[in-house]
């Protein structure tokens, strides 16, 4: 099993840092929300260019220091970050491959730790399970934002230690693992607002099986299962500016709900919006026009429409919230998107790295302006696991049931949440499904792997 270790975790380091670290180095372009992040920094890109290019080289430069109203772990990564590169700098500006450096270690130590759980699996299974990590979480749909200053990064790197220890917990019944489950999950909560009801499906976890994770201390685990859910509630309270939460509502209310709605006068009635508001149709919140940058109409606009309301319009009009969902499906089944190279490679503008892509590769081609068939491929995907932890439930070792049912249960919510509440940006807005879709996958593989093991042993 240490040579299994050695193998998958250098495997993976050495795919990282042929991507993230050896010219020309492999990133993801900003969108513009760097900044929140690294106005605390002083740092400025030396050649900034949004969306295009990935800039690599960044200036400290105290005219620009700005704190943010944003709150995220991604600004403690960020710190470590400027720590590292005040040690290797050699000519006192910031290098993007620090961020990756911080990004990678915790990407590699879920992998560090994931090996020993498949100490008493066949080699068939062992083989095919860190293949397929290497396949799916190697490729650079998820490496490229590991050289970046994305707030669903850290979303992404702590739901991958969480499921980690969440698997060694029930395996081994040891008390760090439960404890270091509950304070992943409260760090994976803290990274983004956006993804604030995902630990609510952890919390179910740590608090059902408490008597599982840490024999003899229950209420010791109990109260920890509320960390996260009160994470939970300060990030949807407290983490983002109050003028913000107006913005993704907008997005997909004019930039995917009317454009597509059958009768618009009738929902935007039904929106609780009257008929001047026709004119933003197609807009988004960032456009020229769309009204966001004058603060009586989003004070006004907020009023009408929040995202309590636009829920309560999805469950009232079954027919806009399936359109609007295979809308952003559609998008999402790109996979990746925005440039990966800084403009000294001399690449061109939005060029897209072409190593360790087989995976991203074949769901788009698969799944790209195809809604309906990502939308299916998600719920025939959902059955089948469940199915196979039904009827493996008796030999699954306890908890895997209901940690598998909550994995489905995080990547339709995750899903419902980043298509239905934002319009923006769709495809990385979806990493964190992206990444939850692929782990279903994985765990329905091993499941089935283990059944027919165990079908070959009895026969």
């Amino acid at each position: 099993m240490p040579r299994l270790r050695q193998v998958l975790v250098g495997t993976a380091a050495a795919i990282l840092c042929y991507q993230l670290i050896l010219p020309p180095v492999t990133g993801l372009a900003n969108n513009g929300d760097f900044a929140k992040v690294l106005g605390r920094f002083d740092l400025w890109a030396k050649t900034p260019r949004v969306y295009a290019f990935c800039d690599t080289v960044y200036e400290f430069d105290h005219s620009r220091h700005w704190v943010s109203d944003f709150y995220s772990t991604e600004i403690t990564l960020a710190g470590a970050a400027v720590a590292l590169n005040s040690l290797l700098s050699k000519d006192g500006n910031f290098d993007l491959r620090a961020i990756g450096l911080v990004h990678g270690a915790l990407f590699l130590l879920a992998l560090w730790l994931l090996v020993p759980l498949l100490a008493q699996t066949s080699r068939r299974t062992r083989v095919s399970v860190c293949a397929l990590v290497l396949l799916f979480y190697c490729d650079p749909m998820y490496v490229s934002g590991l050289n970046s200053f994305y707030m669903d990064e850290p979303t992404y790197l702590f739901l991958l230690l969480s499921a980690v220890f969440y698997l060694r917990a029930i395996r081994w019944r040891r008390p760090g693992d439960a404890v270091g489950l509950a304070v992943c999950a409260a760090l994976m909560t803290a990274a983004k607002t956006q993804h604030a009801l995902l630990p609510l499906w952890i919390a179910i976890l740590l608090a059902v099986n408490a008597k599982l994770l840490w024999p003899g201390k229950t209420r010791w685990l109990r109260a920890i299962a509320i960390l996260p859910m009160a994470v939970a509630l300060f990030m949807m309270t407290k983490a983002v500016p109050w003028d913000y939460a107006g913005f993704p509502v907008y997005n997909v209310t004019f930039f995917q709900i009317l454009p597509h709605a059958k009768d618009r006068d009738r929902t935007l009635a039904e929106l609780g919006l009257d008929a001047s508001y026709r004119q933003y149709i197609g807009k988004g919140a960032y456009f020229a026009g769309s009204g966001m940058d004058d603060p009586a109409f989003e004070r006004e606009f907020s009023r009408r429409l929040s995202m309590g309301k636009l829920a309560v319009f999805y469950l009232r009009h079954p027919r806009d919230t399936w359109q609007t969902l295979v809308t952003a499906l559609s998008e999402a089944g790109r996979q990746r998107d925005f440039g990966n190279f800084d403009p000294s490679a001399g690449y061109r503008p939005m060029a897209e790295t072409q190593a360790f892509r087989w995976w991203s590769d074949l769901k788009r081609r698969a799944l790209l302006k195809r809604g309906h068939r990502f939308l299916w491929t998600i719920v025939s995907l959902s059955a089948a696991l469940a199915a196979l932890l039904y009827r493996q439930r008796g030999i699954l070792p306890p908890g895997t049931v209901s940690g598998g049912y909550a994995l489905i249960g995080m990547t339709l919510t995750e899903m419902a949440v980043s298509s239905l509440a934002d319009a923006m940006d769709v495809v990385r807005h979806h990493l964190i499904f992206y990444a939850l879709f692929d782990m279903m996958l994985l765990a329905a593989v091993a499941v089935a792997l283990a059944s027919g093991e165990r079908g070959e042993r009895n026969g």
